[in-house]
């Protein structure tokens, strides 16, 4: 068996998070050749705003590896049930397709019903994340595929 010893750390240091990077990422190109590496990535974010300019909504995602990671949507309280939550996803859906993404996805604990409504699918349940509530894990073809 191999010598070793395992440590945990609650602040990792910056050089050794970057051997694991660098690790996983020959890894990943040793079973994907060609594989973009993470400069590749494309951070994208739409704003919606109010008349004044305020920042009334806003949704931020990800273009990598043929996809599109949303991680987060917002539109404030006052301003909701306008269509700015959708108008919000079809543009960056719109950016993403035009980058070469072919498939959207993202986690939600209480928007399903509205992801759904804009052609979102429930593909992962995660339960007690947090506790008492349910993760839902959603994809979408954006290639109409």
């Amino acid at each position: 068996m191999a010598d070793f010893s395992l440590a945990l750390t609650t602040a990792p240091e910056a050089a050794d998070l970057a051997v694991l990077k660098a690790g996983m990422r020959r890894y990943e190109v040793s079973r994907l050749p060609g594989l973009p590496d993470e400069t590749a990535d494309m951070p994208a974010a739409v704003f919606a705003r109010d008349a004044g300019g305020a920042v009334i909504g806003g949704v931020r995602g990800n273009v990598y590896w043929n996809g599109l990671e949303v991680d987060l949507l917002w539109v404030d309280e006052a301003h909701r049930r306008q269509g700015i939550a959708r108008g919000l996803m079809g543009r960056l859906e719109q950016f993403a397709r035009g980058h070469g993404a072919v498939v959207a996805y993202l986690r939600t604990v209480d928007a399903r019903p509205f992801y759904e409504r804009i052609g979102y699918a429930v593909y992962g349940v995660l339960e007690d994340r947090p506790i008492g509530t349910v993760l839902y894990h959603m994809k979408k073809r954006l290639d109409g595929g």
